[in-house]
C-alpha cells in the first residue's frame, strides 16, 4: 500500500494543486474574490482536472521508465508488478481522459492549456530519457504551465500590484524547478545508463551537473526576493523566504538526495509563504 502511495506522488501533486491555488488567489488579488460562485467552481474543477492529469502523468513516467527503474528505484517496479503493465496503462489513459473532461467545466482556455500541457507530457514520457539538455527544461516548463492555468481560471484575475508579481515568480520557479531536475537525474545516473539514456549527468558527469544545478538556483535566488522590494508582496513573505533561505543553502554542501530535497523544500516553502501573505495581509 505504502508503495502504491509512492508511486502518485501525492507530496508533489499536492505541492502543485496548492501553488494554482495560490496563484488564483493573488490574480484575483483576495481569498474572498475567489470565493464568488463563478470562481469557486472552475478553482474546484480546475483542481479535479490537474489531479487527474498529473497523477496519469506519473503513472505513464513509472510505466515508460519501467527499464530504469529497474535499477534507480525498484520499488516503482514492484507497484508495477502489483498493478500489472496492462492495468497501469488503462488507469493512466482513463485518468487522462477524467482530466480532460473536468478541464472542460472550466473554460475553453484552461482545457486548451491543459490539453497542450498533456501532449507535451506524454512526449516526454516517451522520449525523456533522449531529451538530453531538454529534459530538465521540459519538466521546468510543465511546472511553470500552472501560471497560465491560473490565469484561466479565474479568467485574467484583476489588475494589482499583487498579480503583476505573478509575471516574476515563473522565472524563478522555471530555474529552481530545473536544478531540482538535475540533481534528481544525478540520482538516476546508474538506471539510466543501464537502460540506454542519454542524460546531463551522463553526458557531462555527476560532479559537473551538480556544479551546474547549484550554480543555476544561486543565480535564480534573487529573484525570489523581487516581488517584495517592489511592494507586491508583504512583511510575511518576505519572512517566510529568509526563514526557508538558509535550510536551502545548507542542503548545498551535502550529497545529490539532500540537495534535491533542500530545493524541493525550498519551492513549497515559497508557496506557503506566499498563501500566507495574501491570507494575512489585506
Amino acid at each position: 500500500m505504502v508503495n502504491l502511495l509512492k508511486t502518485f506522488r501525492l507530496g508533489k501533486i499536492l505541492s502543485i494543486l496548492l501553488g494554482v491555488f495560490t496563484i488564483s488567489i493573488y490574480t484575483l488579488g483576495s481569498v474572498k474574490l475567489l470565493q464568488d460562485a463563478p470562481n469557486l467552481s472552475n478553482l474546484i474543477w480546475g483542481l479535479v482536472s490537474l489531479f487527474f492529469i498529473v497523477s496519469a502523468g506519473y503513472l505513464m513516467n513509472d510505466y515508460s521508465d519501467l527499464k530504469y527503474d529497474l535499477v534507480n528505484k525498484p520499488w516503482k517496479a514492484m507497484v508495477s508488478k502489483v498493478l500489472a503493465e496492462k492495468n497501469v496503462k488503462l488507469l493512466f489513459v482513463a485518468f487522462f481522459l477524467i482530466g480532460l473532461l473536468s478541464a472542460l467545466l472550466v473554460n475553453l482556455w484552461f482545457f486548451l492549456i491543459i490539453t497542450a500541457d498533456l501532449i507535451v507530457l506524454v512526449l516526454y514520457n516517451l522520449f525523456s530519457k533522449k531529451l538530453f539538455y531538454l529534459k530538465s527544461a521540459v519538466v521546468s516548463l510543465l511546472v511553470v504551465s500552472i501560471y497560465p492555468l491560473s490565469f484561466a481560471i479565474t479568467s485574467g484575475g484583476i489588475s494589482s500590484l499583487r498579480r503583476d508579481s505573478l509575471f516574476i515568480f515563473p522565472i524563478w520557479l522555471f530555474f529552481m524547478i530545473l536544478a531540482y531536475e538535475l540533481a534528481e537525474d544525478i540520482l538516476d545516473i546508474k538506471g539510466d545508463k543501464a537502460g540506454g539514456g542519454s542524460t546531463i549527468p551522463i553526458k557531462i558527469g555527476s560532479k559537473r551537473t551538480r556544479r551546474l544545478a547549484i550554480l543555476i538556483a544561486l543565480l535564480a535566488t534573487p529573484i525570489a526576493f523581487v516581488p517584495f522590494y517592489y511592494g507586491m508582496c508583504g512583511k510575511v513573505y518576505l519572512i517566510g523566504a529568509l526563514l526557508s533561505l538558509p535550510l536551502f543553502v545548507g542542503s548545498m554542501f551535502f550529497k545529490e538526495l539532500i540537495l534535491s530535497k533542500g530545493l524541493l523544500f525550498y519551492v513549497r516553502a515559497i508557496t506557503v509563504s506566499s498563501l500566507v501573505d495574501i491570507i494575512l495581509v489585506k
